[in-house]
C-alpha cells in the first residue's frame, strides 16, 4: 500500500493517540512510554505558536513523524520567529524509504511560507548526517558539556543570538519539576545528578513560582554555549560514552540573517531540551 503524507495539528485525541502508538512502538526496547498530554503541551499549548508536523501513514497507522516547535530568538536585538527541530521518528519496518527527507522538507517549506525565519536544532550522532546531507544546515559547533559542583550559570547577554523568553513562555516551559536558585533554573537529570538549565532575570523566574533549590551533594551538569557554570566544573570526560550535542542552524530568509557562530550565540539547555 502506498503511504500517505499528512500535516497534523494534533488538536484531536485521535491524532495524539496515533503519535503515542508510534512512539511507544519505536522506543519499547528502551522501556520508554509516552502520553498524549505531554505531546499536547509541546505541540499545541506553546505560547509561541503551534508545532509544524508532517507525518507518513500506512492506512490509519502513523509510521513516520517529524515535528518542529515554534521558537523565538533575539537576533541582533530584535525578536525573530523560528522553529526548533524537536523529533524525528520512523517505525523500523518503514525505514530506508527517505521519509525523513520528505517530511523535513515539507516542514521547512511550510515554516518558510508562514514567515518563520530560521530552523535551529541539536542533532545527535545518528541524526546529524541526514540533516547535513539533505538540507543547507550550518554546523555551528558542539555544545559544551561540563560536570561539577555549583548552582549558577554566568552568561553573556550581549550575544548576537540568544533565546527569547517571556514570563508566559518560562511558565509554560517549566511545567515539569524545576527549581530556582536565584537567577538559575535547576532541573532534575537522574538519581545521581541534576542540570543547570538556564540563567535568566531572577524576578522573571520568580513569576513561575518554582520551589527554591536547596543545597545538594549531587553533581551538576551544564550543557550549552555562551554560558559558564559557576563553581568547580570540568569538561565531561571523553571516556564516558555519550552522543555529541551538535548545534545546527538554517536560515530561511535567503541570507538575510547574520551568520551564527559558537562565539556569538547564547544557547542554553532551556532552549532545546524537553526532558
Amino acid at each position: 500500500m502506498e503511504l500517505t503524507i499528512k500535516k497534523n495539528n494534533f488538536d484531536t485525541d485521535l491524532e495524539l493517540e496515533q503519535l503515542v502508538a508510534l512512539q511507544n512502538e519505536v522506543y519499547k526496547e528502551r522501556g520508554k512510554t509516552f502520553k498524549k498530554e505531554s505531546f499536547r503541551h509541546w505541540y499545541v499549548e506553546n505560547p509561541c505558536g503551534r508545532a509544524i508536523s508532517f507525518n507518513a501513514f500506512d492506512g490509519d497507522k502513523m509510521v513516520a513523524h517529524y515535528v518542529c516547535i515554534a521558537k523565538q530568538m533575539l537576533i541582533d536585538g530584535r525578536v525573530a520567529n523560528g522553529i526548533l527541530s524537536m523529533a524525528t521518528v520512523t517505525h523500523p519496518d518503514y525505514r530506508g524509504r527517505g521519509l525523513f527527507k520528505t517530511l523535513a522538507k515539507m516542514t521547512y517549506d511550510c515554516a518558510r511560507d508562514n514567515g518563520y525565519e530560521f530552523v535551529i536544532g541539536v542533532a545527535n550522532a545518528n541524526s546529524f548526517p541526514g540533516f547535513m546531507k539533505y538540507f543547507p544546515f550550518q554546523f555551528v559547533g558542539q555544545l559544551d558539556f561540563k560536570v561539577g559542583y555549583g548552582n549558577h550559570i554566568k552568561t553573556n547577554n550581549n550575544k548576537l543570538y540568544s533565546g527569547y523568553w517571556t514570563d508566559e513562555t518560562i511558565k509554560w516551559r517549566c511545567r515539569k519539576t524545576y527549581k530556582q536558585s536565584s537567577d538559575t533554573i535547576i532541573g532534575g537529570h537522574g538519581r545521581y545528578s541534576r542540570t543547570l538549565v538556564g540563567c535568566f532575570d531572577e524576578q522573571m523566574i520568580s513569576k513561575a513560582n518554582l520551589p527554591k533549590a536547596g543545597v545538594s551533594i549531587k553533581p551538576s551538569l551544564y550543557i550549552g554555549l555562551g554560558g559558564t557554570p559557576k563553581g568547580v566544573f570540568m569538561d565531561m570526560p571523553k571516556f564516558i560514552e555519550r552522543s555529541p550535542f551538535n548545534l545546527i542552524f538554517m536560515d530561511l530568509t535567503n541570507g538575510k540573517l547574520p551568520k551564527m557562530t559558537k562565539d556569538n550565540v547564547l544557547f542554553q539547555l532551556f532552549d532545546f531540551d524537553v526532558a
